[in-house]
């Protein structure tokens, strides 16, 4: 037998296996005609169908009286054994097994029909009983037996009479955990019988043939038939639909052999075509690998003719995210040597890229066009588009857009406003966006309250709400306010607290009161704190992150510090903290479950800097030594000028208190412009965090240095500094930072002062006292620019002129870090013979800059700037008016290899001599 899968209208099912084979030739000669063909087809065509029908009447009935008749099975009532009399039981023991058989395609004898054949005999209790009843029936099969119950539990237990055969009495046997499982238990015993009644039906095994590149095993676990189950036809028509749809075979068939275990159920399929090369041609704006990486045709996979045409629209959608809106792309399939063999071609015509040259608005009356732009994310065409996304039109941004409008005018008071789809027209210059808005009434508040039982609370919150009475109405607001409401409530302990905002309008005056409704609950006390997921990492280091401990009331503000230091110990891929209920209602248990990552690594990188030149260099990092939370660093850096080796140790945690104790030992040689510095030392410091954001620092320095090759014509204060000096002392600072980016941050401030005292007293060959104090904050402006404004100013007092300060613990200023139309030492005070920088003992830096974003999504920002500054030895005044300024711009980049600056400084007051401008450049990190 041989099924394919051809699709075909629904008919009538009949019984009879001969009347099966006869409708299905009727369903292939009659049913597979177009709809309205057979009062359409030609003359000739009805006369050969009223020669044909009789004879297919006659073969029809021929066959079917050649098939074997389908086997008649009747199932007695079964004789019921339960604690309490259930009479009705054994009825429907027989009534679900006979309907199970029929639904097998058993031709069962109706149920009511047996049980009156049984009660006419006297009951069915042995196999003689059973035979009579089957021949009383004309029964080939007959199904008798009990229904017996032990505890909860249900025993059916059958036995099957074959009377056509003469075979011994099979028994049976299924078992229900109740009285409700008692159709599953006779689905089981249905499959039993249908396997001794049907033994050549089953499936003895399943085949695939005619694959070469998808695996048997990966159609095979798709299909519904089984090994061991009933071979049925319509499950098999099925399967071939079921494989042809997986989308990698031309056609599909299925053959039924015999074999002595059963029927082999064969799959014959035929696969389409490999790809076996794909080529992209035309394009030039965007590189193969790109397209490529976008498509899902590829080389050595199947060819998929609908995949294919998917690939083109990823292509175009490619294209439109450049503004290439009238690109074009077809695609050829081609069979150049042997048909199972294609090469896809993709042809591009990119055209002319098309760009937003005008946004406009309809209906705005409170806002100018202008204002309502700034608000947007999608742009008109700037000046800077050829290395920027402004001016491409992304639809999924412009819907974006939409909700902002809507956002910014409720914001505004607007309550009713709304903002509608934009309409996008092209013409041959570009694209015009148009947005519909209907602006509605502006409301004013009345009153702004807070309904809750702490009312102390709720006073202290009244002052603090951002909506205030006489104010315009504001969703934003609204929302902060919602949000402070429910953090001061949680704060107390209320952890499931609710806060519920009734807004009253008054369209007469157009005015509105605001009550924020505050259900508060329980108060909540921290009951349990366990921890999972952590193989390496000790319980302790986790635990001392919490803010919370077992038995504190609740805090939300504690629990958010709480995930914070978690991420911040930056040991984990994942770490939550999952709240759940303790064993009364007013506890909470919480639970951390992290997972680890390495915190190990071994890095290398480099670069270039102007003030050092190339550098290379390389670590070897453990953040968690022993999972204990220790830190063990080897470093080296190599530069054009400068070598520095070291290694460091820092326990984070000294007596399990926030204390941190670490120290650092280091070999540092730099050449500076008239002289050189090799060094030893070392550090011990210790450090502890005090605040949200800040720490203080202490630590001992103990360092031996050299200064060597000295210029001959170097000034006197460099030459009298050749040769050793042993450097001992104490340093301490205070530092905050609360920006929100190591190297893009947008808000946030960066304040430090530092303070070193070397003496001999404490055996140092120097004597002095330093100070340096730095401050520097980033606040946003309009659109997405960013302010940035830092202050630094220091000094160095020499205690002793007959142990004067080392010449490379003096300041120099310029440099990228510092003037950027200055070269590194260039900014100072100067020898008045040699006229060789000799660094001052005060100083003072003032920088401004505007950052705003160029490619948003790669992270490149412009920087412009002012920088003001200078420096001066102990017999000169600190005078701001002598201070040297320099103006310009420049590129950032926090790339893929390490942070990249690029700027150009431009020298506003040059002295004689001097140059007029400088490029800064810096590039690499570690990677």
């Amino acid at each position: 037998m041989s099924i394919s899968y051809v699709p075909l209208p629904l008919i009538p099912s009949h019984k009879g296996r001969g009347n099966r084979i006869w409708y299905q030739i009727l369903r292939l000669l009659f049913f597979t005609l177009p709809k309205g063909s057979w009062s359409k087809k030609p003359r000739k065509l009805r006369r050969m169908r009223k020669l044909v029908l009789p004879l297919l009447m006659v073969l029809a009935a021929g066959v079917a009286s050649a098939q074997e008749p389908s086997p008649r099975i009747a199932v007695a009532p079964f004789a019921v054994f339960t604690q309490d009399p259930m009479p009705t039981l054994g009825r429907m023991a027989q009534d679900l097994l006979t309907r199970a058989l029929g639904e097998q395609g058993v031709d069962a004898v109706p149920s009511e029909q047996a049980a009156q054949a049984a009660q006419s005999i006297g009951g069915v209790r042995d196999p003689d009983e059973a035979s009579a009843l089957g021949r009383r029936l004309e029964a080939d099969y007959v199904v008798y037996g009990s229904l017996t119950q032990v505890g909860q539990r249900f025993s059916l237990d059958a036995t099957l009479v074959d009377l056509r055969e003469g075979r011994p009495p099979q028994a049976l046997f299924a078992e229900a955990a109740s009285i409700d499982q008692l159709a599953s238990a006779t689905r089981e015993l249905t499959q039993q019988v249908v396997v001794h009644v049907l033994a050549k039906a089953l499936i003895a095994d399943i085949q695939v043939r005619g694959n070469e590149r998808i695996e048997a095993d990966a159609i095979r676990i798709n299909l519904k038939n089984r090994k061991g189950e009933v071979l049925r036809p319509d499950v098999v028509r099925e399967d071939i639909k079921t494989i042809y749809q997986m989308g990698y075979f031309e056609s599909v068939e299925a053959e039924v052999s015999d074999s002595p275990a059963g029927k082999i159920l064969t799959f014959v399929v035929r696969e389409k075509p490999t790809v076996i090369d794909v080529r992209i041609e035309g394009n030039k704006e965007i590189d193969d690998k790109d397209i490529l990486a976008a498509i899902s045709t590829k080389p050595y996979t199947v060819l998929q003719p609908n995949v294919v045409t998917e690939d083109v629209q990823r292509i175009l959608s490619l294209y439109h995210q450049k503004a290439y809106f009238d690109a074009e792309v077809d695609h050829v399939i081609q069979f150049p040597k042997d048909p199972r063999q294609a090469v896809v071609t993709f042809n591009i015509r990119e055209n002319n890229k098309i760009y937003i040259k005008r946004i406009d608005f309809i209906g705005n009356h409170s806002f100018s066009d202008r204002k309502l732009r700034s608000v947007m994310e999608t742009k008109k065409r700037g000046w800077f588009h050829w290395f920027s996304d402004k001016g491409v039109l992304q639809r999924d941004v412009l819907e974006t857009d939409v909700d902002r409008l809507t956002a910014f005018y409720h914001d505004q008071g607007f309550m009713d406003a709304r903002v509608g789809s934009p309409e996008v027209k092209q013409d041959g210059e570009g694209f015009t966006v148009e947005f519909p808005i209907e602006e509605g009434e502006r409301y004013r508040m009345s009153s702004v309250g807070i309904a809750g039982d702490l009312q102390e609370l709720n006073e202290t919150l009244q002052d603090q709400l951002e909506l205030k009475e006489g104010d315009y109405f504001s969703r934003e607001k609204l929302r902060n306010d919602l949000k402070k409401i429910t953090t001061a409530y949680m704060d107390e302990g209320y952890a499931y607290t609710e806060v519920n905002p009734r807004v009253i309008r008054r369209p007469e005056d157009n005015t509105a009161d605001v009550i924020y409704e505050v259900h508060k609950g329980k108060k909540i006390h921290i009951e349990r704190i366990t921890i999972s997921g952590n193989v390496k990492t000790q319980d302790k280091v986790i635990r001392r992150q919490f803010t919370l401990a077992e038995g504190d009331t609740y805090s939300a503000s504690a629990l958010e510090r709480t995930n914070l230091n978690l991420k911040r110990l930056d040991y984990f891929e994942e770490a939550e903290i999952l709240p759940s209920q303790g064993t009364e209602e007013d506890a909470m248990n919480l639970h951390v479950r992290v997972k680890e990552k390495s915190t190990g690594s071994f890095s290398v990188g480099g670069g270039f800097s102007s003030d050092e030149g190339v550098f290379i260099g390389g670590d070897i990092l453990q953040r968690n030594l022993f999972g204990r939370g220790q830190q063990l660093a080897l470093k080296a850096y190599l530069g054009g000028e400068t070598q520095r080796y070291s290694i460091s140790f820092t326990e984070p945690w000294l007596f399990d208190k926030p204390l941190s104790l670490g120290f650092d030992i280091y070999d540092w040689y730099r050449e500076y412009n008239d002289f050189d510095k090799d060094a030893q030392g070392g550090k011990v410091r210790i450090s502890h965090p005090f605040g949200n954001w800040s720490r203080w620092h202490l630590a001992y320095v103990l360092e031996d240095a050299e200064v060597t090759d000295v210029d001959d014509d170097a000034a006197v204060i460099i030459q009298d500094q050749e040769g050793r000096q042993l450097k001992s002392a104490v340093m301490g600072s205070i530092e905050r930072d609360s920006t929100d980016h190591p190297f893009m941050p947008t808000r946030g401030s960066v304040n430090s002062l530092s303070l070193e005292f070397s003496s001999p007293y404490l055996g140092s060959d120097s004597d002095f006292v330093s100070a340096v104090i730095d401050s520097g904050r980033y606040f946003p402006l309009f659109w997405k620019f960013v302010g940035f404004v830092r202050g630094n100013v220091g000094w160095i007092v020499e205690l002793d002129e007959d142990n004067p300060v080392p010449i490379y613990e003096r300041f120099f200023l310029g440099g990228i870090n510092s003037i950027r139309a200055f070269d590194w030492g260039d900014v100072g005070p100067e020898d008045p013979e040699t006229g060789d920088s000799i660094g001052g003992l005060k100083f003072g830096l003032v920088n401004l800059e505007l950052l705003f974003p160029l490619i948003e999504k790669l992270g490149v920002r412009g920087v412009m700037f002012f920088d003001a500054g200078n420096a001066f030895d102990d017999d000169e005044d600190f005078r701001i008016s002598d201070f040297r300024t320099g103006a310009g711009g420049g590129i950032r980049w926090n790339s893929p290899m390490g942070p990249l600056r690029i700027e150009w400084g431009y020298n506003l007051d040059p002295e004689p001599g001097e140059s007029k401008s400088k490029w800064q450049f810096s590039m690499g990190g570690f990677f």
